[in-house]
């Protein structure tokens, strides 16, 4: 009867559980957060607490040196040592791509030694294993472990398994680059963005020359550069809304948020929460705590366009806003502090409606620190045919069609219109 093949050894089944067991602990404190210097310490501590690990270190290749990434058991002048490409046990691990055990460093002539505390251990009592991390098939950096030296110890399959943790170090890497250049995409991204419209809502892009539409510039680049709130009135349809562009990307908040809000679009169950945000639990349908507009906007501009539409509990707490800069969300009780500039215009006729009650005369007054009234075209008909080539050019461009000019009925028929708003 044949004999029966002998079993794993038991010694080495506790290892690779444990190394297993070592290895989800990894994952999960390299998966926790983005910043590596901060999950290595986790990682480092897990290797020490299970695997005899004395000191750890992560190096990474940048501007063609080893530097210092994290480290575990140095002190902090240890921070600062960098290596060459090919320098040392490291160097050499970057430059080949590949694993270098140092059983015993006392018998190793390459072993630089220059990490401080390491040279306070006899030399003998160690042994050093420095993995290369990997990244898209390029070495990117190192990581190098001290283990208290074992004769008996087996190196290739710690070297495996320091492996498989520089892997997974190098996986983290990858991701925290991919969301780094995705974060610079979208900062630069932004900036142009804002750029644009700092462009577009340049004074320059108002069209017009005429008398009113000069003092409507001239009351524009007059606020702009303030903090003051503004009321922006005229008829609908006269550019109202260009207008509170213009005074933000033209003043001090232009690189923070411009807020618009619609007051006529928000029924008067909704008004109250849309501008300053409502706690967890404050009505059905409230699983969490929600941001209003006003906070929103903190450092920019919020604009509310046809004011003369809120009710008037909304005008109360909108009061105390100008007033005192502050609210509560809904359903809260903690006051929240903003730093917003107010702009805000109607087509209502806001003097009649604080005759007729609907609309608070000191909510008025607080919105109506600097007016601008936005003339209708029919007040301002030396623009027409500016506007008319303005936008002859645009949808040209936009159609793919050569139209040279309006001919001369088209421009008797636009000056004969008596432009309602």
């Amino acid at each position: 009867m044949p004999a029966a093949k002998p079993g794993p050894d038991a010694t080495v089944v506790a290892r690779d559980a444990r190394r297993l067991s070592t290895l989800l602990e990894v994952s999960q404190a390299l998966s926790g957060t983005l910043n590596l210097k901060s999950s290595m310490q986790r990682v480092f501590q897990i290797l020490i607490r299970h695997h005899g690990v004395v000191r750890g270190m992560v190096t990474l290749l940048r501007e063609g040196e080893l530097q210092v990434e994290a480290i575990e058991g140095f002190d902090d002048r240890a921070r600062n040592i960098s290596f060459k490409v090919g320098e040392g046990i490291t160097g050499q691990v970057v430059q080949s791509g590949k694993p270098i055990v140092v059983p015993r460093v006392s018998k190793e002539p390459e072993f630089l030694n220059r990490m401080p505390r390491r040279a306070d251990i006899a030399r003998h009592e160690l042994s050093f294993i420095c993995v290369p991390i990997i990244v898209q098939r390029q070495t990117v950096g190192t990581l190098a472990i001290d283990l208290k030296f074992k004769a008996e110890r087996d190196y290739e399959s710690s070297v495996k398994f320091f492996g498989i943790v520089s892997s997974m170090i190098a996986q983290a890497l990858n991701v925290q680059r991919l969301v780094e250049e995705e974060r610079r995409r979208l900062v630069d991204e932004n900036t142009h963005l804002r750029q644009e419209l700092r462009e577009r809502y340049d004074f320059s892009n108002i069209i017009g020359t005429s008398g009113p539409t000069r003092q409507m510039y001239e009351q524009v680049a007059q606020v702009a550069q303030t903090n003051t709130t503004v009321l922006i009135r005229g008829e609908s349809g006269t550019g109202k809304e260009l207008i509170a562009h213009a005074i933000h990307y033209n003043s001090l908040r232009a690189k923070k948020p411009f807020v618009k809000v619609s007051c006529a679009a928000l029924p008067d169950t909704l008004i109250e929460s849309e501008l300053f945000g409502y706690e967890k639990g404050a009505f059905t349908g409230a699983n969490a705590r929600k941001k209003g507009r006003f906070e929103l906007a903190e450092g920019g501009t919020i604009f509310l366009d046809e004011i003369g539409d809120i009710n008037q509990s909304t005008q109360v707490k909108l009061l105390r806003v100008l007033q005192e800069r502050e609210f509560e969300r809904l359903g809260g009780t903690e006051s929240v502090r903003v730093n917003v500039r107010v702009t805000a215009a109607t087509n209502k006729d806001m003097e009649k409606a604080i005759a007729e009650g609907t609309f608070r005369e000191d909510l008025y007054y607080r919105l109506n620190v600097f007016a601008i009234f936005v003339p209708p075209l029919r007040d301002r008909k030396a623009d027409l045919l500016l506007l008319a080539d303005h936008f002859l050019e645009k949808f040209s461009r936009e159609h793919g069609k050569v139209i040279k000019r309006i001919s001369t009925p088209a421009i008797d028929m636009l000056m004969s219109y008596h432009w309602p708003g």
